[in-house]
This record gives structure tokens, C-alpha cells and sequence, in this order.
């Protein structure tokens, strides 16, 4: 990928295919320490951190969705699962310090978290609040499917202290949910919607957009859809063609539906921030709107999504997760359990933490507020990076694209520019060094050898303009 010198919006010569990602990467050089090790010698750097716990069932499998996730035969498949998740929090609580690390956020993710039996989220719950400081909690994550939701669990979610209840929408086109094997029906979403608002005060659903043949029109209708809903918040993601499921790219084969050009995704991505701003809403991250009174601002300093700031923020704040394939990263290691219910169920038992844990150069990790806070949140104040930490590749593509006017600088913050807001996805890709971005485009390059996923060069690049290309 190439930084485009020239007057015009287009910035750079390609579109990297994939809009969310961990940084530093998973998989580098394995370690030899324990989980252990890690997390006491990372302690002193680190000031806060974010909770993840993975619950992997669906009622439903949707094939755009890249996530760890599964059906089950029964109750006790679930109730097995759970008590293996107790008990990894009972381990980590035995061996690491985890009331030493105060807790700013917590996200339920799955799969299907709303799956639990409400007796089972106050029995998580509950652990919880009696293994970490949850003093300077400022946010509780619960995703939910709406199927699946009761007054019941709504009540337990709220009980634990959840003030973000999550829900894939998707699209309200029903040419559209069929495609996505969405279940739910529109009445079942608005009915849960209204419980949601009526008990939280935040809520939150999923709009993707840039399907192979979806139009400007039904994506405005989408749009349209989602603000008279009445929620708080609105995150709007363009689809990633390279992560969705093989069934996916197989109906829309059927369908005889063209893939979408990076051209024009750009340009929806465009469509979607200015109807929204026109709506009441401002964008507060990468793919996040919340409901607030729109300013001329880039990007809301109103509110924050604060579960993101751990996954796209300062080197100080850090991940802990819990439950098959969740992620943890902190100064020097990025920890990722199992995908196996079964070897993970079964480590636990023996005592055993089932995950694999991989090194990497520090750097990286001061790198991060540039390579993603910066691009996903809009801004980073100087004061909270480590400048003389930074891989120096990164500080000289910084100064590339300050030069290519997508950021600015004051005394006390670098920002992005409007033009550099709609390309803040390869604007993460491009800050990291050379051998991280050939990490990224192994990533790909894997998916699409695993067949079943049609990809086309027209997703991927830009009309050639012939501009001048910064290194």
C-alpha cells in the first residue's frame, strides 16, 4: 500500500481488506514465561485495564460473522462451559494479582452472552465483583441477541451492573437478513430495543454496509431505520468480505451479485458519517456514533467507548480475557486461549491455563497509540506516549501523513483531519512497520487460500491517478 501525494481525496493506491484487528499481532515468536511472569512484570507500567469473557454459543449461526462461536445440543453443553469459565477466573485470581490493576471497562462477547441463564450472569457477576477492583469501572459490555432476551436476564444484566447492552441488527432489508441467515424478526427487534431502553443508559445495535450489490438506497433506508430506533448509539461497520463465513460468499455467488469496489465503499463510508452527523449523531471511534448534539468536530469528545480504548489505545491500558480464543495483551505479550471447548474444558480441570503465549518488541506496544488510537479515535495526547520508545519507522510515516495534510498537530495532541477520518483503516495499516504490515498481509492471504471466499481486485484497489507515491 502506497501514501498518495496529491491534491485529491484519494490518499492512497489500495483499501487493506480488513477494518478490525489486535495490534501488536497475535502469533510472533512464542514465549517461555507464564501468564503469571507477564502480567507481575507489566504491572508497574500498567494503570488500567479491560475485562473480555467469551461465551461461544449462538441459537443462530450468522455467516458474515468471523468470531469463535458454535451451536449447542442442550442447557448442559453451556452449563459446562460456564463452569470451566469460573474457573479460569479462579485460576488467573490464584496466581496473578488481578485486585491490583483497576478495572475501567468489562465486555461480554460472543457468540451469544445473553445465552446465560439469569441465575448464571449473577453467579458471573458476582465472582467478578469479588476478584477485581471494579473501582473505576466506567463501562459494563453485554452483547445480546434479541431471541434470546427476557425481562429475566435483563434484570440480572442490570443487577451485575451492565450499562451497555449490545445486539447485531445487521440491516432491516429482508432481502438482506436472509442473505445474513438473520432469524429474528423486526418485531422481536423492536420489542427488545424498547425493554433495553426502558432498563440501560446505553444501548447500542450493528448496521453493516458495502455488500456485494447493496445500493446507496438501501443503505439510506438502513441508515433511516437505525436513527428512528431511539438508541444512544449506533456502531456502522462496512463488511469484510475476507472474514465472513464460506456461506456467505456462496449465497451472493447464487445471487449473482457483484462485489462492491473500494471506490465505492469509500464513498458509502462517506455517506454514512454525513447522513448520521445530519441525524444527531457523531462518530466517537472507527465505526462508533452515539447520540449527541453534532459539532464540527472530527470525532465526539463527548463519549468513548472505553472497552476500545484498551484494544485501540496508550501502552498503559491494558486486556485481560477469559473463554476460548479470547485475546490478552499487555507490555511485551499478547496471550490467546484455545479455540477447543474441549481442550479448553479439559486443561481447566487438570489445573492448566490452555492458551499460547507470544513475545514481542516493546516497541510495538509504544508504538500503539500511534498506529491505532490515533487513527481509530481520531486523536492521542503527547503527554501519554513514549516518544523515545516509538519505532522510528512509525514517527517518519507520521510525519508523511502530516505532510499529506490527513494529520495535524498542536502543542498538546496530534489529530486527524476530516480526509484522514474516512481513511483511518489504512491509516492503522500504514503507521505499523514493514514487517507488521507483512504480518497483516499473511492474515489474508491465509484466509483466501482456505477456498470458498471469492475476492476481486476491485475490492482491494483504487483507480490509478499516477500521483506520486510516499514511501
Amino acid at each position: 500500500m502506497n501514501l498518495i501525494s496529491d491534491k485529491s481525496m484519494i490518499k492512497f493506491d489500495r483499501q487493506f481488506p480488513v477494518h478490525n484487528f489486535f495490534f501488536p499481532s497475535q502469533g510472533k515468536e512464542i514465549s517461555k514465561k507464564s501468564v503469571c511472569e507477564i502480567f507481575e512484570e507489566a504491572k508497574s507500567q500498567v494503570k488500567g485495564r479491560a475485562l473480555y469473557f467469551h461465551i461461544p454459543f449462538c441459537d443462530t449461526i450468522c455467516n458474515f460473522c468471523p468470531f469463535t462461536r458454535g451451536k449447542y445440543s442442550d442447557r448442559t453443553v453451556i452449563e459446562k462451559y460456564f463452569e470451566s469459565l469460573l474457573t479460569e477466573i479462579k485460576i488467573k485470581a490464584g496466581s496473578i494479582d488481578l485486585s491490583g490493576t483497576p478495572i475501567r471497562a468489562i465486555f461480554f462477547g460472543g457468540g451469544t452472552p445473553s445465552l446465560l441463564d439469569p441465575d448464571q450472569i449473577i453467579r458471573l457477576g458476582e465472582l467478578i465483583q469479588n476478584t477485581f477492583d471494579l473501582s473505576q469501572l466506567r463501562e459494563f459490555s453485554f452483547e445480546i441477541e434479541v431471541k434470546s432476551l427476557t425481562v429475566e436476564r435483563a434484570q440480572a444484566m442490570r443487577a451485575i451492573g451492565v450499562t451497555h447492552p449490545r445486539f447485531g441488527l445487521q440491516t432491516f432489508n429482508m432481502k438482506w437478513r436472509e442473505m445474513f441467515d438473520l432469524t429474528a424478526s423486526l418485531d422481536q427487534i423492536r420489542e427488545a430495543t424498547e425493554l433495553l431502553k426502558g432498563m440501560f443508559p446505553y444501548q447500542t445495535f450493528d448496521i453493516l454496509y458495502g455488500m456485494s450489490g447493496q445500493d446507496e438506497e438501501e443503505l439510506i433506508a438502513d441508515l433511516q431505520a437505525a436513527v428512528a430506533m431511539g438508541t444512544t448509539n449506533v456502531d456502522i461497520y462496512p463488511i469484510d468480505n475476507i472474514m465472513t463465513q464460506v456461506g456467505l460468499h456462496t449465497k451472493i455467488g447464487h445471487a449473482g451479485l457483484a462485489p462492491t469496489s473500494a471506490m465505492r465503499k469509500l464513498s458509502m463510508n462517506i455517506l454514512v458519517d454525513q447522513f448520521m452527523r445530519h441525524s444527531g449523531f457523531m462518530p466517537h471511534n472507527g465505526h462508533g456514533y452515539v447520540r449527541t448534539r453534532p459539532t464540527s468536530e472530527v470525532v465526539s469528545a463527548t463519549y468513548s467507548f472505553v472497552y476500545h480504548e484498551h484494544v485501540y489505545g496508550y501502552h498503559d491500558l491494558d486486556l485481560l480475557g477469559f473463554g476460548i480464543n479470547a485475546v490478552s495483551s499487555t507490555i511485551g505479550h499478547v496471550i490467546t486461549n484455545t479455540q477447543s471447548r474441549k481442550i479448553y474444558q479439559e486443561q481447566l480441570t487438570a489445573g492448566l491455563l490452555p492458551c499460547t503465549v507470544s513475545q514481542h518488541d516493546k516497541a510495538l506496544d509504544y508504538s500503539r497509540p500511534v498506529i491505532l488510537r490515533l487513527a481509530y479515535h481520531g486523536h492521542i495526547e503527547k503527554q501519554l506516549v513514549r516518544w523515545d520508545q516509538i519505532h522510528p519507522e512509525v514517527l517518519q510515516k507520521l510525519r508523511n501523513l502530516k505532510d499529506e495534510s490527513l494529520v495535524t498537530e498542536d502543542d498538546v495532541r496530534f489529530s486527524l483531519t476530516k480526509l484522514g477520518w474516512y481513511w483511518y483503516v489504512n491509516i492503522m495499516y500504514y503507521l505499523m512497520p514493514k514487517a507488521d504490515q507483512m504480518v497483516m498481509n499473511r492474515l489474508v492471504v491465509d484466509r483466501l487460500k482456505r477456498g470458498g471466499r471469492s475476492f476481486v481486485k476491485r475490492e482491494l484497489l483504487y483507480p490509478s491517478i499516477m500521483p506520486r507515491a510516499v514511501a
